[in-house]
């Protein structure tokens, strides 16, 4: 009888510290969350210059990458750094400008998330 009081008690003692932790947010995206300037700003250069007719957009979604939702966007942040910051190499109509490079690495530099 001990030893089941004992087991019972170490089982509700694990549950009462599990359910008490704190847990970080995996979604980058919370449900109602408001997007913050840098997303917002950065959202706008991607929007303009690679979610367009033909690339990166419905039904196209050329490479597999539709930046059609906040989501696809935040998800694919370090992708958009590498490959319209770092190597310049998209949109590949005409490279982004110094400005724009900017304001997707202050985004990226924040985070990459949609609140910033």
């Amino acid at each position: 009888m001990r030893k089941l009081i004992f087991i019972i008690s170490i089982v509700i003692a694990t549950g009462i510290t599990f359910s008490c932790s704190k847990s970080e947010d995996s979604d980058p995206n919370p449900a109602g969350s408001t997007p913050g300037p840098k997303f917002l700003a950065a959202k706008s250069i991607i929007t303009s210059s690679c979610a367009v007719s033909g690339c990166h957009i419905a039904p196209s979604n050329t490479g597999g990458v539709n930046f059609g939702s906040d989501a696809n966007i935040v998800s694919n942040s370090s992708r958009i750094k590498t490959l319209a910051v770092d190597l310049g190499t998209m949109p590949p109509s005409m490279p982004l400008s110094a400005a724009d490079k900017t304001k997707i690495t202050d985004w990226i530099n924040a985070g990459g998330k949609l609140t910033d």
